[in-house]
């Protein structure tokens, strides 16, 4: 008997991931590849049984299918260029800034979010394709759009791109370079597009060859879990969940695309601070493993509208817990803090250690961390200690860090990335 000639080999397998523009609508296109090792999508039709009384003894007289609704997990190596994209999906509050700032001008009109176009004092300096930051922590949030035409006038247009923030006339305008700072945070307050507090929705596509034109597509995921994890004899990996739209085959063949040159980084490049930044007196160096789980309430409402799809899938209340392996544990500090609930500020850098435009890094900043265990482990030839935590929702600042984003409020937990990416 011949072998079949129809298999598709799970190592080609390609994982792409796009912000939609409308929640629950596919885009046009696929987006980037996001380097996964798992990734393991679930449908999961609502099935409705006809129980009633029929005379006999049978114990269903008819399955019928409810509204359908996706599940997906996954997860790999963390990438500085793609992480970005759960981090806002699961945060909803996000700020862009750039380096080396040059042909600095100014808004002449406000620029009202969502559009793409905006009228500035000088032109000189910027073309197609420019990066171009609007804003500053001063007089804006600060984002940052890719100019998609040459200027015009005094007009800068960003079709691909468009404002997120609303600034008035006056803010400052200017070209920027790598590496760019992304700052995600909680959400508080309406955010053009999405609602109120809700974060962007992405479409994720599954090629494995199997489907129709070679791909599963799942729109309107909304990110619930995201787990980030160093351990230091591993790489810095992290794992997800979340909640979508019922599978749908790609419209039109997904070929495969080279993934990015970005690097994944081990975790012991990580420095992390505890009471204070990670740095100086506050770095504590016997941390051997960290796991930090950010968690979103994700709700999706089905109606009474002609459609198994759901009416709208809602984000609610964000937090997250942690832990931290001490091993060796030089002394037993940690046990003391948590007895007399210090709640300790905490900080964890992950670098690869470079500078300028290589420079990538992920940083995580945690005001509040309420201790809950710390039990000592024996396991091994040296003692440790293993304290847990859950995190504080607050609006203080210590040590230079401000716990709320753009849209105010209180958070408890803020993650800042660095990498090459201009905006996400």
């Amino acid at each position: 008997m011949a072998p079949p000639t129809t298999f598709s080999p799970v190592a080609s397998r390609e994982i792409y991931v796009i912000k939609e523009a409308t929640a629950g609508v596919v885009p046009a296109t696929v987006g980037v590849p996001w380097a996964l090792t798992s990734f393991k999508p679930s449908d999961k039709p609502v099935w409705i049984e006809d129980d009633s009384w029929q005379g006999v003894m049978g114990d269903r007289y008819g399955v019928y299918q409810g509204p359908l609704i996706g599940s997906l997990d996954g997860g790999g190596h963390i990438f500085a260029d793609t992480i970005g994209y759960p981090l806002y999906g699961i945060f909803g509050d996000y700020t862009a800034t750039g380096t080396s700032p040059t042909s600095s001008t100014t808004l002449t009109a406000q620029l009202t979010a969502g559009q793409t176009t905006a009228t500035v004092a000088s032109i000189t300096g910027y073309s197609s394709g420019s990066q171009v930051q609007i804003g500053t922590t001063t007089d804006g949030n600060p984002e940052i759009v890719t100019l998609s035409a040459a200027p015009s006038g005094s007009v800068i247009t960003f079709a691909g791109t468009p404002a997120r923030f609303t600034h008035l006339n006056g803010a400052t305008v200017a070209a920027v370079s790598a590496p760019f700072t992304h700052v995600f945070a909680l959400l508080n307050g309406p955010n053009i597009g999405w609602g109120p507090s809700q974060p962007p929705t992405y479409c994720l596509t599954d090629r494995q060859g199997i489907a129709a034109n070679g791909a599963n597509q799942y729109a309107y995921t909304c990110f619930s879990e995201l787990v980030i994890t160093g351990n230091a004899e591993k790489l810095f990996d992290f794992t997800f969940k979340a909640t979508s739209a019922s599978r749908a085959t790609a419209a039109a063949p997904v070929g495969t695309a080279n993934v990015s040159a970005e690097l994944a980084s081990p975790s012991w490049r990580t420095a992390t601070g505890w009471g204070g930044v990670a740095s100086g007196g506050t770095q504590i160096k016997d941390v051997g493993e960290h796991s930090i789980t950010i968690t979103r309430q994700v709700k999706p409402y089905n109606t009474e509208q002609g459609s198994q799809q759901p009416y709208v899938i809602a984000r609610g209340k964000q937090g997250a817990t942690g832990k931290i392996t001490l091993a060796p544990a030089i002394d037993d500090s940690s046990l003391t803090a948590l007895l007399a609930n210090t709640q300790p500020q905490l900080q964890f850098v992950t670098s690869n250690g470079l500078s300028g435009t290589a420079l990538r890094s992920l940083q995580v900043d945690i005001l509040l961390a309420a201790l809950e265990t710390d039990d000592i482990t024996d396991n091994g030839e040296l003692f440790g200690y293993d304290p847990t935590f859950k995190t504080v929702h607050t609006a203080a600042s210590s040590g230079g860090i401000t716990m709320t984003g753009a849209s105010g409020g209180k958070g408890a937990i803020k993650v800042t990335l660095v990498n090459a990416v201009p905006t996400y």
